[in-house]
């Protein structure tokens, strides 16, 4: 397999787990479902687009760099927001999948 396929590869992945992760946030009520939350949308187009259409140009590989680089400073932005979901709050989320219609994910009993 040729180094830049698995570059499109893993940066797909990357790509995906993001937008999975944002997804996730929202619908467990950690991040808010506003417009502000829609800053990632154009980042991930053009972090996509990049991947798919620049593949083996030099601003393709840029693009993919600084996409990466902020897909990987995301854990680092949870940890250090006040507020944010370190500790307690995190463990506390059951994985169950049972959800309050508030968005909020609810205990099991």
């Amino acid at each position: 397999m040729k180094q830049s396929t698995r570059l499109t590869i893993a940066s797909l992945l990357s790509i995906l787990f993001l937008s999975l992760h944002l997804a996730d946030d929202i619908v467990r009520g950690i991040e808010k479902g506003n417009l502000a939350n829609l800053t990632a949308v154009p980042i991930m187009v053009i972090w996509l687009s990049a991947t798919l259409f620049l593949a083996g140009r030099r601003t393709g590989y840029v693009i993919i760099l600084l996409g990466s680089l902020l897909g990987s400073v995301v854990p680092v932005i949870h940890f250090m927001r006040v507020g944010g979901v370190v500790g307690g709050r995190m463990a506390s989320f059951p994985f169950s999948g049972n959800f309050s219609p508030s968005g909020r994910c609810s205990r099991s009993a």
